[in-house]
């Protein structure tokens, strides 16, 4: 787990308190890929709120809320004041439970170790200024790691975890063009289809590498 930069209010809340506190898990397998999951505790992270930004396009409605606290699709809303959601979007779509999980990372990663949390954690964005009043030191991570054969014997385990993927990736789907995946298959597959096709970027982040290249005077 790590804290970031405040960019999410609370639920009910109009300020930025938390950051995307994102939550990552693996989890080893036999013959099957290990289950791998890696989340914002946000609807959505910011970095695909920056995408839409560069493409000039809206935001879905749930992502963010604008400066006084109101749903908006204003891609750039948390740049004018507003903020990003947490999970959920918001309380009639559960989002307190998503609240609820980025408190869960801030607390682990920075209060226990001593870290900035909550508005002190130092910003990456340029459109919110660091505060001068830190309650702790720099950005806060947590890290844990379980010995499975504390709980079962290790290969056991494995087989078992095989068991679960297997089943959850044969369960019905709603769509038979779109089967039911495990956490980590959908960036395995597109890790698979990049290393073929390329990653395609966007103008504007060629735009961006250009300038930045010539203002360092760097080839590529």
């Amino acid at each position: 787990m790590t804290n970031a930069s405040p960019l999410v209010a609370p639920t009910f809340s109009k300020e930025r308190l938390l950051g995307t506190n994102p939550i990552a898990v693996a989890i080893p397998a036999g013959k099957q890929p290990p289950f791998v999951a890696d989340m914002a505790t946000t609807t959505a992270a910011n970095g695909k709120l920056e995408i839409l930004q560069r493409k000039e396009e809206d935001a879905p409605l749930g992502w963010v809320q604008d400066q006084e606290g109101n749903p908006t699709t204003n891609a750039n809303g948390v740049k004018e004041g507003g903020a990003l959601l947490p999970l959920g979007g918001d309380r009639e779509h559960a989002s307190h439970k998503g609240y609820i999980l980025g408190s869960i990372v801030d607390i682990f990663s920075a209060v226990l170790s001593g870290a900035n949390y909550g508005p002190w954690v130092p910003p990456f964005v340029s459109f919110i200024d660091p505060v001068s009043d830190p309650v702790g030191e720099g950005l806060g991570h947590f890290f844990g790691a379980m010995r499975i054969d504390a709980f079962r014997k290790a290969d056991e385990f494995k087989d078992h975890m095989d068991t679960w993927i297997e089943r959850f990736r044969s369960s019905t789907p709603i769509d038979a063009e779109n089967p039911v995946q495990i956490p980590g298959d959908y960036e395995r597959n597109m890790e698979a289809t990049r290393s073929k096709a390329g990653i395609p970027l966007l103008d504007p982040v060629v735009q961006d590498l250009n300038e930045l290249a010539e203002k360092f005077k760097l080839k590529f």
